[in-house]
């Protein structure tokens, strides 16, 4: 396994959106781009700075133990922080990761922000890290991420029943989608033209 992945985790850039390694220094900066709706179908609820720089502290330990990267997204116009993706359950001989634990602040949901963000994570997954699957899940009630994600033109693949209990207590099926390596080219040209709009 590439320890640099992990030691020195990459920026990754486009014109409008930098995502940068995530740090515990972030975690004001996020907490300022937080709203507790954000949470909702998340497996924790974040209101205060000791939760979200716990929040921070794990991911940040999921890098040192070298099962995920996780980022910070900054809109570049502005130099903020806005919110938050990651890589995990990455396993290079398998060539296969995660893509989730996504939020951006309210302002910038359901804007050119997350076709940016998938846009340079999957390019880095599918031609620096030569993945062949790249695996992306959301809550079964969460219809706008299903719309979201299918959009992206990721293939549902089914429903994890009971797949993880929520910090409220809710015990939430997830669904299921993925990309791979031969659609990625297809895909990779959509998010070219949508990005070109914005």
């Amino acid at each position: 396994m590439n320890k640099n992945l992990f030691h020195s985790p990459p920026t990754l850039e486009s014109e409008k959106i930098k995502l940068i390694p995530l740090e515990v220094k972030h975690s004001k900066e996020l907490l300022e781009a937080n709203d507790p709706d954000i949470w909702r179908f998340m497996l924790t609820e974040i209101t205060t700075h000791e939760q979200m720089e716990q929040w921070v502290s794990a991911a940040v330990r999921l890098r040192e133990q070298e099962t995920a990267i996780p980022f910070a997204v900054v809109l570049k116009e502005q130099n903020k922080i806005i919110g938050s993706t990651r890589l995990f359950e990455i396993n290079l001989t398998q060539k296969s990761c995660e893509l989730g634990s996504t939020w951006y602040s309210k302002d910038h949901q359901r804007s050119f922000v997350n076709s940016h963000c998938k846009y340079l994570i999957l390019r880095y997954c599918f031609e620096e890290l030569g993945m062949m699957r790249v695996q992306i899940k959301t809550d079964e009630r969460n219809l706008r991420s299903q719309r979201a994600i299918e959009r992206l033109g990721a293939v549902k693949e089914g429903v994890l029943r009971k797949e993880r209990i929520l910090s409220g207590g809710y015990v939430r099926n997830a669904v299921v989608y993925s990309i791979i390596d031969e659609e990625w080219p297809s895909i990779k040209d959509g998010f070219v033209l949508r990005n070109s709009k914005y």
